[in-house]
């Protein structure tokens, strides 16, 4: 089975013994802090966004949707995508590894009603909708496991509920899915993903267009296309806003003085990272940390 390298790290606030991380994000404010779902970026898990107030919008390869209160969406595992608000809203976002809905390792369970699912490259994401009757029941199990999880009193057999509920969940969510596409994954996915991936990995560089380009073997104009369909960037603007979410989480988790931020994660200058930063985020470093270290106190 193909994978692809993960951008983000791997559930790096829950134990190995249970590890599914469950993100609160309201006013783009997310809770454990994590700066990925403001960048097109995948991981290894799939993900489910139970949005519970207002509007969120996702880009998933090149499409493009909205979800509602009450709507829940499927993103699979390796496929690049982001969300961004469309209205003050509040989402509950489940990363989940495979392996705690597949019972155990190699069983029937884990080949036909997950791997199945998980490894077709033609399954990318679905969207529970609340104004269609048939996606009534596993919404309401996915708003069952939302409530047992935020419960503000955990019941006896806390994990053991919460993992039940999570494989019941699962289960009536195939249980509505269409017939799947052919099995076959576009090229474009393939060389998107190449593309971000040497973003990724050399973000601190002088980087041009056709040095991005050579780590898929295209073109630098076939490169600029794939960045305009598929991150509605053109790679050096998506660059800049990979260094910035570097930078943001540097700035939450460290220390380090701005000026050494700056240059650490590619930018020429201070003034020319303060100004950026500022851009888009709204205010400058040094007060994104001050804001940072009060909402921890």
């Amino acid at each position: 089975m193909k994978t692809h390298p993960p951008i983000y790290s791997h559930n790096p606030h829950q134990a190995e013994a249970f590890p599914l991380l469950v993100l609160d994000v309201a006013r783009q404010v997310c809770t454990p802090s994590n700066e990925g779902f403001r960048v097109l970026h995948w991981h290894e898990e799939i993900q489910f966004i139970f949005v519970r107030q207002g509007i969120i919008h996702a880009r998933i390869y090149d499409e493009e949707l909205d979800a509602g209160a009450g709507d829940c969406l499927f993103i699979n595992r390796c496929v690049p995508h982001k969300t961004t608000e469309v209205v003050d809203c509040q989402y509950h976002s489940y990363i989940i590894p495979e392996r705690m809905l597949s019972f155990f390792p190699g069983s029937l369970m884990e080949q036909e009603e997950v791997n199945a699912l998980l490894y077709h490259p033609g399954f990318t994401f679905f969207l529970l909708r609340q104004d269609n009757p048939a996606h009534h029941l596993p919404l309401q199990k996915i708003r069952q496991m939302d409530d047992l999880y935020f419960t503000r009193k955990p019941p006896r057999h806390f994990h053991y509920r919460l993992n039940i509920a999570l494989v019941t969940f699962w289960l009536e969510f195939i249980c509505v899915l269409p017939s799947l596409p052919p099995a076959v994954e576009p090229k474009d996915h393939q060389r998107i993903q190449k593309l971000l991936t040497f973003i990724h990995h050399h973000y601190a560089q002088d980087l041009t267009v056709e040095q991005i380009a050579a780590a898929a073997n295209i073109s630098k104009t076939e490169c600029l296309r794939c960045f305009r369909k598929y991150a509605g960037d053109s790679p050096y603007q998506y660059l800049i806003k990979y260094r910035l979410h570097i930078s943001a989480s540097l700035l939450k988790n460290t220390k380090t003085p701005v000026t050494v931020i700056a240059t650490s994660v590619g930018f020429s200058s201070a003034s020319s990272y303060i100004r950026y930063f500022r851009k888009y985020y709204g205010c400058t470093p040094k007060i994104y940390r001050q804001n940072a270290e009060q909402n921890n106190e």
